[in-house]
């Protein structure tokens, strides 16, 4: 960088390509839209000489009072994405862990500003929306989730006074796909009979090794914890008191902003000391004494660290799908009706809302904060979601208890 001797204001720059280009600020004088003082910047010419006859000019204009500010409102150059980085970095960056920043670029990258980020806010209209969130709807399961955090950022640039208006308060929300989602949450868990049926699996699978015994322990100990994947993905055996029947839930892996693995506080900031069942301490003390391993890791990768969080679906697909053929031959051979079916396909993190049902339908005392504590819910209406659907199949049962048949 050098100054130009003829004008010391003209400044000598490279491009990132290695091109020498020439560039100047000067001062306008006072906005009067603003009673701010302002300068300009140009930049881009190829020779001094051109820089300066552009700083004359504009020398010549704000001496004679005819220079034109630019006041433009902000959202006629700013574009949806460049909206998206200013809340990300100055509003919602610092209100969220590690995975869930990763989490949430990847709706942004993926999902929402392929569609609009070149967008200019202010011709983002409720009718440009509508059908780019229809079109969600038809291609993504977490429509809710896509829209939310689409309007986030409108609700931000509406905020600090960007946009006149949302434009999402007068976008309708397709309801079928809503009621998709609502149905598929619903029966993501086993039942009481199910439960019983994967659990002696379990334990059959890892006495005779047709399961993987990491597996098997995995799961077993899920199913009667309620911890949540990336829970027991962290767990140490520190963490594991086998003699008085304790877990101490104390970090949770996830995905760092980085796309990159790393331990964290549990979701929620829910640390929480639980008892644990005698199934699941001679599950795990028998999966100690047999594995030798020097890991502090319960549940370690071959190379000592963790497990990447995509493993435990793919487990639990694998032991369903061998259960279900298990049972299918038995039944066969046997005609027994228990063997009829194995267990509805649901996914790991079915098995907490199993776990909560189950505690519901064992003890028609245990209220629903015990459970909320125990699973770490952030809020009791999702503890509760649960009790009520245990409660309403209950009125089920006493109501068929009470027809007589003469």
């Amino acid at each position: 960088m050098f100054a130009y001797k003829k004008n010391p204001a003209i400044k000598e720059y490279e491009t990132k390509k290695g091109v020498k280009k020439y560039m100047f600020q000067i001062y306008t004088g006072v906005n009067p839209a603003t009673n701010k003082k302002t300068t300009t910047t140009r930049r881009g010419f190829k020779t001094p000489a051109l820089a300066n006859a552009a700083y004359r000019k504009i020398e010549a204009e704000v001496m004679n009072k005819k220079y034109e500010f630019n006041n433009k409102p902000e959202s006629d150059s700013l574009t949806f994405n460049d909206v998206y980085q200013r809340w990300f970095t100055d509003s919602y960056r610092k209100t969220v862990q590690s995975s869930t920043v990763y989490k949430t670029k990847q709706i942004f990258d993926c999902h929402i500003l392929p569609e609009i980020g070149t967008m200019n806010m202010d011709a983002i209209t409720p009718e440009v929306l509508q059908p780019i969130v229809n079109r969600w709807a038809t291609k993504y399961a977490k429509l809710n989730i896509v829209s939310r955090y689409a309007n986030r950022v409108f609700k931000y640039a509406y905020t600090i006074k960007l946009i006149k208006s949302n434009p999402f308060n007068h976008v309708l929300l397709p309801e079928r796909q809503i009621n998709n989602a609502n149905k598929t949450t619903s029966t993501n868990f086993f039942s009481a009979d199910e439960l019983d049926k994967f659990t002696r699996v379990l334990v059959k699978g890892r006495t005779n090794g047709t399961i993987s015994m990491m597996h098997a322990v995995y799961f077993i100990t899920m199913a009667y914890t309620g911890l949540r994947k990336g829970e027991l993905l962290a767990l140490e055996w520190s963490d594991v008191d086998l003699e008085n029947n304790k877990l101490d839930v104390n970090k949770t892996l996830a995905m760092n902003e980085f796309g990159k693995l790393a331990t964290q506080p549990p979701k929620w900031l829910s640390y929480r000391t639980i008892d644990i069942n005698n199934l699941v301490v001679n599950t795990l003390r028998e999966y100690k004494e047999y594995n030798h391993s020097a890991s502090n890791l319960v549940f370690p990768s071959e190379k000592d660290t963790w497990l990447n969080l995509g493993k435990p679906n793919n487990w639990l697909d694998s032991i369903i799908d061998q259960g279900t053929e298990t049972f299918k031959t038995t039944y066969q051979l046997t005609g027994d009706d228990y063997y009829k079916t194995f267990v509805h396909r649901i996914t790991p993190h079915g098995l907490r809302h199993t776990h909560a049902t189950w505690l519901f339908e064992k003890d028609n005392t245990i209220t629903p904060k015990a459970v909320q504590e125990r699973l770490g819910h952030k809020n009791i209406s999702v503890t509760m979601n649960i009790y009520t659907h245990v409660t309403s199949n209950q009125k089920d049962k006493l109501k068929s208890a009470l027809d007589v048949d003469y």
